[in-house]
């Protein structure tokens, strides 16, 4: 029987430090080559990297937790104290609460808090299973006292983009007063999510963990991976737009390709590997003034991203919810997977023109 390795549910202790490292560390996708892929996706300084792009990289230097995890629920409280400008930060990830369902459970969702310096925060949660054989003990502590953990989304920790910088408005980007509570504002870009491209920025960023390759043959497409592909839909629109961080980042089911995608397994394969195709909704949820800054507003949005399943085959995405329990397929045939709430500082229109 192979051994066990990694973190498990009962290892998970509030106050535990998790294995982190430089976010520079192993990369192979360059902040240049991810730019060359996915464009610009947010306004930013001269000599800042693009947020997402950091997100995704320092993401990657914390996943020491997800070894054991089944599935990633999402992120809360994601905060960018300032623009991110070097690689060279060191992450540091800690078990802030765990969560169980009842006596006897043999997994658990696990909550930590990782910083990156002084330029990122963030909480996330994950399903954590316990080595074989373990079920979590009644030690007499009611249910409801258990670790607790109540995490704010503090924007006054936020650096805003520098005073006096102007962006020139470039053709179909949005200032702050396109932006009306209760919009929805359409985009035209569909995104291909496909075997290789996947497995490129994955690898790239050194994100190999084991619950997006050993779902029997499909490959499970990291969570964030969805919030990419959601904002690149958005990318000309956000041009105006500095991400300052995000309430919450849910993915309330996951993205499925149905071919394995290791890179020796895909090179056998004769037939091309069907991608699947992501849209996305972008909902305005309120425009606030910023003290002090003439220049820019404070938007909230709610970015909504749906698979498109037809694309893939209906009846292979009926069966994964069955057998998983996934949220349901509409009837426009499409299966909502992420929810993502957006703190965003735009600029206005004079400041661009």
């Amino acid at each position: 029987m192979a051994e066990e390795t990694g973190l498990f549910i009962e290892d998970l202790k509030p106050g535990l430090d998790v294995p982190g490292g430089a976010v520079a560390k192993g990369l192979e996708v360059s902040p240049e080559a991810f730019e060359t892929r996915f464009g610009r996706l947010f306004w930013r300084a001269e000599g800042t990297l693009d947020p997402i792009y950091f997100k995704l990289a320092a993401f990657c230097k914390t996943t020491a937790v997800s070894e054991n995890s089944p599935a990633n629920l999402g992120a809360k409280n994601v905060l960018f104290q300032k623009a991110p400008t070097s690689l060279d930060l060191e992450a540091d990830t800690q078990v802030i609460g765990r969560k169980f369902r009842e006596i006897g459970a043999a997994t658990g969702v696990c909550q930590v808090r990782s910083t990156i310096g002084d330029t990122l925060t963030w909480t996330r949660e994950c399903i954590v299973n316990g080595r074989k054989g373990y079920a979590f003990p009644d030690d007499g502590t009611p249910m409801d006292d258990r670790e607790k953990i109540e995490v704010a989304f503090d924007l006054a920790a936020a650096s805003l983009p520098p005073e006096g910088a102007t962006v020139m408005r470039t053709p179909g980007a949005l200032v702050a007063e396109d932006f009306r509570e209760g919009e929805i504002i359409p985009t035209g870009r569909i995104s291909v999510l496909r075997p290789d491209e996947i497995f490129w920025i994955t690898r790239g960023l050194g994100n190999l963990a084991k619950t997006h390759y050993t779902r029997e043959s499909s490959y499970i497409v990291w969570g964030l991976l969805t919030l990419l592909y959601g904002v690149y839909n958005y990318a000309d629109k956000f041009q105006c737009a500095a991400l300052l961080g995000l309430d919450v980042a849910r993915h309330t089911a996951p993205v499925y390709l149905t071919e394995q995608v290791r890179e020796e397994e895909h090179a056998t394969q004769d037939a091309p590997v069907a991608p699947e195709f992501l849209s996305a909704t972008l909902t305005t949820k309120a425009v606030e003034e910023i003290p002090g800054r003439q220049d820019l507003r404070l938007v909230t949005a709610a970015l909504d991203v749906t698979n498109n399943v037809n694309a893939i085959g209906r009846s292979e995405y009926e069966r994964q919810k069955a057998k998983k329990a996934l949220g349901g397929i509409g009837d426009d045939g499409r299966l909502h997977i992420g929810e993502y709430v957006l703190k965003l500082a735009v600029f206005t229109g004079d400041a661009t023109s």
